[in-house]
């Protein structure tokens, strides 16, 4: 009978905050408010509560209440809220590796590799206009340039990075964002095609940074609901 109740509550809610009956800075009702509502106990509700929080759907302020963190135009939904941190942690120190790995590769890549890392570009391209998912050959693009750096402990260390990178997966972009990282994609395997270090570290140093700027306005949703 609980699961019954709980998961008949929890799709309610989801479904309220999904439609946007209840916006993004809405505040829940009290446990005893829902409880009462409900005709059930305030285990059961704070039970849905903290599921919506796990999902990404509220954020739990102590002291303050439950608020609605759901925006559906970032679909972020599939990430708890220390994942996400994780994932902001993960692309801010992307930005400290990758530009220099670019601007390596552009030096060091073998002819065959910056075919192959032309092609990834190509069919991330093909991926996006077909409305597919991109993310596995994002991942490929990336681990193809710091293989093309020929350094053993970059590669060993990026190696390291994949369990956390397959995280970005459960983020899932706006379109205008995917199409943004292909053409990022484009403008460093051309630079990596023409030896132009500089430009390789300049273009992958944008396109870390605006990774970095997509989890930032999903921080800074959550931040505006603790102050």
């Amino acid at each position: 009978m609980f699961k019954i109740q709980y998961q008949k509550i929890l799709d309610e809610m989801k479904l309220k905050i999904e439609s946007e009956e209840w916006v993004v800075g809405t505040k829940l009702p009290t446990i005893s408010q829902s409880a009462a509502k409900y005709k059930v106990g305030n285990s059961t509700i704070r039970e849905v509560y903290r599921s919506l929080e796990t999902k990404g759907y509220v954020s739990i302020q102590q002291g303050r209440g439950t608020f609605v963190a759901y925006d559906g135009s970032m679909q972020f939904t599939n990430v708890s809220r220390s994942s996400f941190m994780k994932l902001l942690k993960l692309t801010e120190f992307r930005i400290m590796i990758e530009p220099s790995f670019a601007a390596e590769a552009a030096q060091q890549a073998f002819n065959n590799e910056i075919e192959m890392i032309t092609e990834s570009t190509n069919i991330m391209r093909e991926l996006a206009e077909n409305k597919q998912s991109t993310h596995e050959e994002d991942l490929r693009f990336h681990k193809l340039i710091v293989q093309a750096t020929h350094n053993e402990y970059a590669i060993k260390a990026y190696a390291e990075l994949q369990e956390e990178l397959m995280l970005m997966h459960t983020f899932a972009k706006k379109e205008q964002m995917i199409e943004k990282a292909v053409h990022y994609h484009q403008m460093i395997a051309r630079s990596i095609a023409s030896r132009d270090a500089n430009n390789a570290r300049m273009y992958m140093q944008s396109h870390m940074e605006a990774k970095n700027s997509e989890l930032a306005m999903y921080e800074l949703l959550e931040t505006g609901l603790k102050n």
